[in-house]
């Protein structure tokens, strides 16, 4: 009896995970919705009079009544050396304005139809360089009358007060940040969800964005954090590491890591969650004390061994995903800025992925080829790959994406199949963008700027595939950063 029973529990352990290898396959996480691969028909034939616009995408309506958005760059910098930003007339980082978002399920969308959500929410642009972009980007954050965070779910996303309106601009693709944080959504445990909407800012259309769930606790979302009462001890809280200038909303500088110091660039680690209100000096100290304890046992001789090891500290396949995805996709920025790193309750360290805009040789500065590696430089994982447990998890874990996610097959059919849901709305907004389009040339040095969607979206395959091959051949040698002949070794 008992091995008839361990029997059919095995068949059921055997049935689910064929279940969820083919929702695997197909796209189709446990938390993950691809909107392109949603059951809805894409710009079906509408009956309305074509006076205004007409969409199978989310529209959000923006009005900000007069105002002007904050956070422009101005030619001033603070006694630190920093850039100032522009605020609103009461002096304020934000302004308050109206949006409403129109997402019929079962229609096209136009600017009259009823809104599915209609809220106040504070603005204001966001980014560091992206600021200076003709298309800017937006941080919003839902409010009620007095001024509260106000959760609504936003086109299928689970209900919270704090977005992103992201533009794709420097992207000429209009897919990358789409794309990676959705395959990043399949292999972690946690990403940040993206829909496309299209967006009227004061009656005049902006053209195709990404609406995209910030990285924060939620109370049935995003990360599982806790709040945390004034005073306590520490449970699950959330660090940035990034530019010193790009302080949002409740942002605090808080925390003096060695990571910071050892850096040559200018980075600051900053406590995101909790926020201000429920952030004691007595709570900012203990997450100090926490993360640098981290800290030490990461950058000690004793880093790999049995009582010591980070892998007490670290959620390891977390650590091996975030640094396979941004390998694969050469994310300049992972590791130094727009690094977010938590606790959550399950008592270890994990790191959430964040703006692939830069990535797959689009960083402004330089060239980033498809036949160079980088993760293992940056100093979250400058000592994790000098560990023959952490380099042979690479290894393997690389081997699995190839066959799924990081396939030629997954990654080609996955930019052609969402260039092909969001039909005529690329047209519209290369229409409307149309001098960056054509005559914006960002990238230096002049000659990798391309002019058009098409060259655009042919670098980016033709990339991914050459990155693909090269890595195939070559990703073997990351094994040299854990030799025995580069680490000196101790007894222990």
């Amino acid at each position: 009896m008992k091995y008839k029973l361990i029997g059919i529990v095995m068949a059921l352990i055997m049935f689910f995970c064929a279940l969820a290898a083919a929702a695997f396959e197909a796209g189709e996480g446990p938390h993950r919705v691809h909107q392109h691969l949603t059951a809805r028909q894409p710009y079906a034939v509408c009956d309305c009079d074509g006076t205004e616009l007409c969409t199978h995408l989310p529209l959000v309506v923006i009005n900000t009544n007069g105002q002007e958005i904050p956070g422009e760059v101005t030619k001033n910098y603070d006694k630190y050396g920093e850039t100032i930003y522009t605020t609103a007339d009461d002096g304020r980082s934000v302004i308050d304005v109206d949006i409403s978002i129109i997402d019929n399920q079962s229609r096209n969308n136009h600017p009259s139809d009823e809104p599915e959500v209609e809220t106040i929410s504070e603005l204001r642009l966001r980014g560091h360089s992206s600021r200076t972009f003709d298309k800017q980007s937006y941080l919003l954050n839902f409010v009620d009358e007095e001024g509260n965070g106000r959760d609504l779910p936003v086109m299928g996303m689970s209900a919270h007060s704090d977005w992103v309106l992201y533009g794709p601009s420097l992207d000429k693709t209009l897919v990358r940040n789409y794309m990676w944080y959705n395959i990043a959504g399949e292999i972690m445990e946690w990403a940040p969800n993206v829909r496309y909407c299209e967006v009227i800012l004061n009656g005049e259309y902006q053209g195709l964005y990404l609406m995209m769930e910030t990285i924060t606790n939620g109370d049935d979302c995003r990360l599982d954090l806790t709040d945390v009462a004034y005073g306590t001890a520490v449970t699950g809280y959330l660090l940035r590491e990034d530019r010193s200038v790009e302080t949002d909303v409740d942002g605090i500088r808080d925390v003096y890591s060695y990571i910071e110091r050892m850096l040559t660039i200018a980075t600051d680690i900053e406590i995101r969650y909790p926020k201000k209100p429920n952030l004691s000096e007595e709570l900012r100290k203990a997450i100090e004390q926490d993360f640098a304890a981290f800290e030490k046992t990461l950058y000690s001789y004793d880093y790999d061994t049995k009582d010591y090891g980070y892998w007490h500290y670290i959620d390891e396949q977390n650590f091996v995903d975030y640094y396979l995805i941004n390998e694969f996709t050469l994310n300049v920025d992972a590791g130094y800025y727009s690094t977010y790193i938590y606790k959550d309750m399950s008592g270890k360290y994990k790191l959430a992925v964040w703006d692939f805009n830069n990535a797959c040789d689009n960083y402004i500065e330089n060239e980033t080829g498809y036949d160079v590696t980088g993760m293992s430089g940056r100093p979250l994982f400058f000592m994790l790959c000098k560990s023959d447990r952490f380099t042979d998890m690479i290894l393997e874990r690389y081997e699995e994406l190839r066959k799924t996610v990081f396939s030629d097959e997954y990654l080609l059919n996955y930019i052609d199949e969402t260039l092909e849901y969001l039909g005529p709305a690329v047209e519209r907004n290369n229409e409307r963008w149309k001098e960056v389009m054509t005559e914006w040339e960002p990238l230096e040095p002049v000659s990798r700027n391309l002019h058009s969607h098409e060259e655009a979206v042919e670098q980016l395959k033709d990339w991914l595939v050459n990155r693909g091959e090269w890595l195939d051949e070559n990703f073997h040698a990351v094994k040299q950063f854990s030799h025995d002949s580069r680490n000196k070794r101790y007894n222990h």
